[in-house]
């Protein structure tokens, strides 16, 4: 499997797969069948550049999930 090597090259490929599924409803050529396997791969390029990113950068995900993870308890509700 080929893994975009920037963000860039991962924004391009989701943008051209999100306008094939947007055309091809648009028209009605796509089946669900067809809809769930293009989501499908628009998922899988996503999981493979998130897991590129947080190995060559891993403190930078861990700081993305320790401020996450203070926003949401600051959000939630205290009883």
């Amino acid at each position: 499997m080929d893994i975009p090597r920037t963000r860039e090259d991962l924004r391009d490929d989701l943008e051209s797969i999100t306008d094939q599924i947007s055309n091809g409803i648009e028209q009605g050529r796509y089946s669900l069948t067809q809809l769930q396997e293009a989501m499908m791969k628009r998922t899988k390029q996503a999981a493979a550049s998130t897991d590129q990113l947080v190995h060559e950068n891993p403190w930078g995900a861990l700081g993305i999930g320790v401020a996450v993870g203070v926003l949401i308890g600051y959000l939630m509700p205290r009883r």
